[in-house]
């Protein structure tokens, strides 16, 4: 694989600068929040200069929101295997969580939320939300969970959106199959007894 690539003037550069300033501004956003992160910031984290990123990058909000692009790319979930929807879900879901709790992802999404009036940021967001949301419907169609599929994904992604993005609380593999077990109507919520050894998991 080349080490570089055109940069707007026609010079090459350098991925490993692109690939290191966009850990940067990951590590950066998740630890400052996104106003108190800056260019310098980031270019100082990387190891580089702030002229690196500008011949990269127009300004912090297209930085911001090309990492994050890129970081959700290099973590998606796999496709469905269909042996089991609940199986399917907690790969999904697991995988989704591993991302975001083991990696500075989680850190920089909870630091963009209140960010949605800002165009690039938005439209990644908007883009991650869709693409978690086409693999789950993937999961869902034609099982006798399909009905009311979109109601499914609201409550399971809420799991994590609402745990892990705004509150900022760790998801266990515990969490996440009680979740999946209610949502299918696997198991009554009233039932006093432990979830363990339940089917298909």
């Amino acid at each position: 694989m080349s080490q570089a690539a055109a940069g707007p003037a026609g010079r090459p550069l350098d991925l490993r600068v692109s690939d290191a300033l966009r850990e940067a501004t990951l590590a950066v956003l998740s630890q400052n929040g996104y106003e108190r992160t800056t260019v310098a910031a980031i270019a100082a984290h990387a190891r580089t200069s702030k002229q690196a990123v500008y011949r990269r990058f127009q300004n912090k909000e297209e930085l911001v929101a090309a990492s994050v692009a890129h970081a959700l790319l290099d973590a998606p979930p796999g496709p469905p295997q269909r042996g089991s929807v609940a199986e399917d879900l907690r790969q999904c879901l697991a995988g989704m969580v591993g991302a975001l709790q083991e990696t500075s992802l989680g850190g920089a999404l909870r630091a963009l939320m209140p960010q949605r009036e800002k165009t690039a940021i938005a439209a990644v967001l908007d883009e991650a939300e869709e693409g978690r949301r086409l693999l789950m419907r993937q999961i869902f169609i034609a099982t006798p969970f399909e009905a009311d599929m979109e109601t499914r994904i609201d409550l399971l992604l809420g799991l994590v959106t609402f745990r892990l993005i705004v509150r900022g609380v760790r998801i266990t593999d515990e969490d996440i199959a009680t979740a999946i077990y209610l949502v299918l109507g696997l198991v009554a919520p009233r039932d006093p007894e432990g979830h363990q050894g339940l089917p298909g998991m």
